[in-house]
């Protein structure tokens, strides 16, 4: 096996799968909703009322056709650690009913839409019926908050749809002792993450400077305020989370809303307590910002080390000695070794289905076991051949996996003496039958282990690494704690964060599982029978080559099965051994000529026997193993915290 090629696989994998389940984790986070603008504009009056003009343009798949725009109007100050301790009774907004408007757009056909004609609307004010039957009203219920209906009919949200809504909430500035304040959550949740939100503020006309108004948002990590004179700010936010929100708070002097009633005045906080609460938050905030960019950066720094790390192990533990023998070719096999033995080696210790081929070959090859086609003609499509023990030959004498072939094939199959091989291939079709070759099965690779181990072809290569590299885990693990911690005492959201240093993880002790290295005395011994391998691949394009006998291909081709090629040699045998004579001498090699090609009837059953019957009862145990289960399942920027401002709501479909 080459090696060389196989760290760049790995450090290929690594990069590809971190990224595919980035990728994925980002996708499945989003609904098939897509809300792709929250577009507001407000103005606030001298009375310290606010008129809202707000459009939400949204992305619907065919199947829903209602949307509700929940609505609550009421001060937050109950939750407020600014406010609770203090007299804020009176200060109660109300909800203008009529002041609600709703318009609908179509944006794919650029139409827009009738009330009455194209589409219905419904006030939980008025008591209207939603398209089940149910009172139109805000999820969860709230006695101060109004919700806005708007049904389509089945299926006609599908496509892009722009929803207006205008409404007027009385008293949503509240002034204290030397200032007023807007403090307002425009939208808490919507139908799936909000691309894109802009919310320009007006205030009434006034004398003051743009120094004297002060502004800051909460909700979202991934906002902007920006104060353009003494009348006007502008929010500005991107990829707004299900679980944020847009939460603003302006500050200003008390004689712009001059004509607020006095039910809307509380005393006891002026402007210094908010600024020192919100230079807090914007100083926590700061943290959480670095943190989150800290933690970003060791995850992304975290995929080249892991790459490093991978090829320092591979150089460190896993590249294979060079061979002292450097042929590309040899012509025949470099010593006598059992094809089990040689599978050993060649297939790092695992012990493959060719082997018992290759074993059954073997025997017929030495003829301890023989075979008769029972009066078939050689032409025959589905000939029958019996499998006989040699009765001269004494079992006891065969290496313990040989015994196991004959001892299941001869006597478990057959009869004890002889067994044919249409039995054998149709073996396994009761499950009985199915349990005793795949037992089989597992005696012959222990039996094949237990023999070929003490060759020391290989080196405990994967202990060493987990033993001396170890502490790489330990690093993920470390990193991964670290990241917990921050990120809970922070708020910071990790999920992704998580799934790429799990992937890194998961990739690298995958690898180290796999990490298989073979002694320097098997390596050598390695590089001889893979350049025998080699040539029996490419043998057909040797002119030079002097074509042996029958006799010599078939030990030939014991060994070919046991590389996995044999079809790809016997394809090149039907062509390079037309002219042979198939003297009595050959024992599985006997065929005929036909159509230029030698056709090899008995090795090509033999060869192909035993993997039907394993197969056959591998389905067999899967079949009766599921039969017997049980059913079931299958299975200026925005600051962290908040202000506490009255409204909140949003939006929802179905």
């Amino acid at each position: 096996m080459k090696k060389n090629s196989g760290i760049i696989k790995w450090v290929f994998v690594l990069i590809m799968i971190t990224l595919v389940l980035t990728g994925i984790v980002v996708l499945i986070s989003e609904s098939n909703i897509k809300v792709k603008s929250y577009n507001a504009v407000v103005n606030i009056d001298s009375y310290g009322n606010m008129e809202v003009t707000e459009t939400w343009i949204i992305k619907y798949p065919s199947d829903y056709s209602v949307r509700f725009r929940d609505i609550p109007y009421s001060k937050n100050h109950s939750s407020n650690p600014l406010v609770r301790n203090l007299n804020y009774s009176s200060d109660v907004t109300t909800f203008e009913k009529e002041s609600v408007s709703i318009e609908v757009i179509d944006i794919n056909n650029d139409l827009v839409l009738e009330v009455g004609k194209d589409y219905t609307v419904g006030y939980s004010f008025n008591g209207d019926l939603d398209e089940r039957g149910d009172p139109i009203e805000c999820d969860p219920y709230d006695s101060s908050c109004e919700s806005l209906f708007v049904d389509l009919g089945e299926g006609g949200m599908k496509g892009t749809k722009a929803f207006t809504y205008t409404y007027k909430i009385n008293g949503a500035v509240t002034s204290f002792d030397d200032f007023s304040e807007l403090n307002w959550v425009f939208f808490k949740y919507a139908e799936s993450k909000v691309k894109s939100a802009a919310i320009e503020i007006h205030l009434p006309s006034n004398t003051y400077t743009k120094e004297d108004i002060l502004s800051w948002g909460h909700g979202t990590s991934n906002g902007r305020v920006k104060i353009v004179d003494n009348q006007n700010i502008l929010i500005d936010a991107r990829n707004i989370k299900e679980e944020d929100n847009i939460e603003v708070r302006v500050a200003f002097p008390s004689d712009i809303v001059s004509n607020i009633s006095s039910s809307h005045k509380i005393s006891g906080l002026k402007l210094s307590d908010v600024v020192e609460y919100e230079t807090k938050l914007s100083n926590d905030s700061n943290k959480q910002y670095y943190a989150a960019m800290i933690i970003n950066i060791i995850t992304i720094l975290l995929i080249p080390i892991t790459a490093l790390i991978i090829v320092y192990t591979y150089f460190k533990f896993d590249k294979e000695y060079k061979a002292v023998f450097d042929k590309e070719y040899l012509r025949e096999p470099p010593n006598e070794k059992n094809p089990a033995d040689v599978g050993y080696l060649m297939n790092f210790g695992s012990v493959k289905d060719e082997s018992v081929t290759a074993t059954i070959l073997d025997l017929i090859n030495r003829k301890i076991l023989v075979l008769s086609d029972k009066g078939y003609e050689i032409t025959d499509k589905d000939p029958d051949f019996d499998i006989s023990l040699n009765e001269n030959i004494n079992i006891n004498d065969l290496l313990p996996h040989e015994r196991c072939v004959i001892e299941f094939f001869i006597n478990t199959i057959g009869d004890g003496r002889s067994v044919n091989t249409k039995t054998i291939s149709k073996f396994g079709k009761k499950e009985s039958e199915a349990n005793k070759l795949m037992a089989m099965s597992n005696r012959y690779i222990n039996e094949v282990k237990k023999e070929y181990s003490k060759n020391n072809y290989f080196e405990n290569a994967k202990q060493k690494a987990m033993s001396k590299n170890g502490i790489f885990i330990a690093v993920f693990v470390l990193v991964g704690i670290i990241i917990f911690i921050i990120s809970s005492l922070l708020n910071i959201e990790c999920g992704i964060n998580y799934v790429v240093i799990g992937t890194l993880a998961a990739v690298y002790f995958i690898y180290l599982s796999t990490i298989k290295k073979r002694s320097k005395s098997g390596n050598e011994e390695y590089a001889k029978w893979n350049a025998f391998k080699k040539f029996l691949e490419e043998f057909s394009h040797f002119e030079d080559y002097p074509m042996p006998g029958i006799i010599i291909w078939e030990k030939y081709l014991v060994y070919a099965t046991v590389f996995g090629i044999s079809d790809k040699v016997m394809e090149q045998l039907r062509v390079k051994l037309k002219d042979i004579d198939m003297d009595n001498e050959a024992t599985f090699m006997r065929g005929y000529y036909y159509n230029r090609r030698t056709n090899f009837y008995l090795y090509n059953t033999i060869s192909h026997t035993y993997t039907q019957a394993k197969t056959r009862s591998i389905s067999t145990i899967a079949a009766a193993r599921a039969g017997s289960s049980s059913g079931g399942g299958h299975g200026g920027g925005f600051s962290g915290g908040s202000s506490f401002g009255g409204g909140g709501g949003g939006g929802r479909s179905r």
